[in-house]
């Protein structure tokens, strides 16, 4: 595990960070006073331009209503008064030419009763009645009655000119009084907007100011909470920091210990072996000859056993140190099978088992490190044994493929349940209830081993079936 600089956490750099976090929220804040303000004119006015283009369409309404009715008298009005003022100068004309009448008849008399307030057609129709009775009278009445009649008529028709006025002056004032009420209600209405746009924009500043102040309570308490997390932090990484060079200075002791025991060791373990192959050169022949022989190879068993510890142990320390170097170089793997079969010949044949290889008749190539491929075929087939009763089988193969070639041993042994299928290959992990020999580091280097050459491995297996252990190279 990385460990991280202590200095990474610098109070320096926390008050940088405090500044710009304080000059973020301030910015933040004027961006929200300017919306808020911005906000508050644009809802004014848009509720004053509402309001405003509601107020003037019920003011068109009623103004075109009052038009309408105007356009109708005003479309009457025109012929009316024209007929009106031609009736009129006929009958000035008529009575200076006849002579002023004393009275007045009594259709004369109606037709000015009842011309204000009748409409101009009626009154134009009675006009011309009055005006046809005239002419069938001129012969027989005299001419100052019919003066008369016609000058009471001219009156009448000033009177109904000046009805008609008097009528479109109070149109027109009843239409100023509407317009003037409607405009106070539009007014009323504007200053009840701006009272509530008011009161909103107050009551939207003062929840600002409570939520600004709940924000810097809580960026208040985050910063304490930060600190102390840092302090922890900073306390923490001084503790693994010591932890881990304490770690690597035991690991450096740990492997350098490994060498100089590995390297005392190995040379009682050649003594030993030595001086059994000596005895067992020359044990004498009969019963007690062979009992000396067979003490002798239990020895050198025991002898390789120990080497092979030794070698387990060195090779993790290189892998773990990164230090584990491949020389690849073309191969043909048959020929590396068939030497591990014959290294293990005289250990297979002790137990009574058999091991065979299963290859093609063409070369199997693979670009690999020989020593290495050795190891691990060396490595799955001590394994086989181990786990393999008496009397079993034990086969080894090798096909090309695609991109190299897969190399497999299987046994007869006792099977490895399917959970521990992956598990086998970490390292000192040894199945349970089973031979307890070993430290469990035989298929954890062959998976090191392989990975470096860009291979795979893994197993199949199933209880009381045997085993098979495939990996592939390049």
């Amino acid at each position: 595990m990385a460990v991280a600089d202590a200095s990474y956490f610098d109070h320096d750099q926390q008050a940088d960070d405090r500044r710009a976090t304080d000059t973020s929220l301030q910015s933040e804040r004027r961006a929200a006073d300017e919306l808020l303000a911005d906000e508050g004119a644009g809802r004014a006015a848009d509720l004053v331009r509402n309001r405003r283009a509601e107020a003037e369409r019920r003011l068109r309404a009623v103004r075109r209503d009052v038009d309408v009715r105007l356009a109708r008298e005003a479309n009457v009005l025109p012929e009316v008064s024209g007929k009106l003022e031609e009736v009129a100068d006929s009958l000035a004309n008529a009575a200076s030419s006849l002579g002023g009448a004393p009275d007045t008849s009594p259709e004369t008399a109606e037709l000015l009763g009842t011309a204000g307030r009748e409409s101009l057609t009626r009154a134009a129709e009675e006009l011309a009645d009055t005006a046809a009775d005239v002419e069938a009278k001129a012969d027989t009445a005299p001419p100052e009655t019919i003066a008369g009649q016609l000058a009471d008529i001219a009156d009448g028709m000033a009177d109904v000119t000046s009805t008609l006025a008097d009528e479109r002056h109070d149109v027109d004032r009843r239409l100023q009084r509407e317009r003037g009420v409607t405009d106070r209600i539009i007014g009323q209405e504007l200053e009840e907007v701006k009272a509530a746009i008011a009161d909103d924009v107050r009551a939207g500043r003062e929840q600002l100011h409570e939520e600004r102040h709940v924000t810097d309570h809580k960026l208040a308490e985050e910063r304490q909470h930060t600190d102390q997390a840092v302090d922890h932090v900073v306390d923490l990484i001084g503790e693994e920091t010591a932890q881990h060079a304490a770690a690597e200075r035991r690991a450096a002791t740990r492997s350098e210990i490994l060498r100089i025991v590995s390297h005392d060791l190995r040379g009682p373990l050649m003594a030993i072996g030595g001086a059994a192959a000596l005895i067992q050169a020359h044990a004498p022949a009969g019963e007690s000859g062979q009992r000396i022989v067979d003490w002798t190879l239990t020895i050198r068993r025991s002898v390789a056993m120990m080497e092979r510890l030794i070698r387990d142990l060195l090779d993790v320390g290189s892998f773990e140190d990164g230090r584990l170097r491949v020389s690849a170089q073309q191969l043909d793997i048959r020929d590396l099978i068939r030497a591990t079969i014959d290294s293990f010949a005289p250990v297979a044949a002790a137990k009574q088992l058999s091991v065979v290889a299963e290859l093609p008749d063409e070369p199997v190539f693979a670009h690999a490190d020989e020593h290495r491929i050795q190891q691990v075929l060396s490595n799955l087939v001590h394994n086989a044994i181990k786990f393999t009763a008496a009397g079993g089988r034990i086969v080894l193969r090798a096909a090309p493929t695609d991109e190299g070639c897969l190399v497999s041993v299987a046994d007869s042994g006792i099977g490895i349940p399917e959970r521990d299928l992956t598990s086998i290959f970490e390292r000192f992990r040894r199945l349970e209830g089973n031979d307890r020999t070993g430290l469990g580091l035989g298929l954890y280097i062959a998976q090191w081993i392989v990975d470096a050459h860009g291979g795979r491995i893994w197993a199949e297996s199933k209880v009381g079936d045997g085993t098979t252990i495939y990996f592939t190279l390049r």
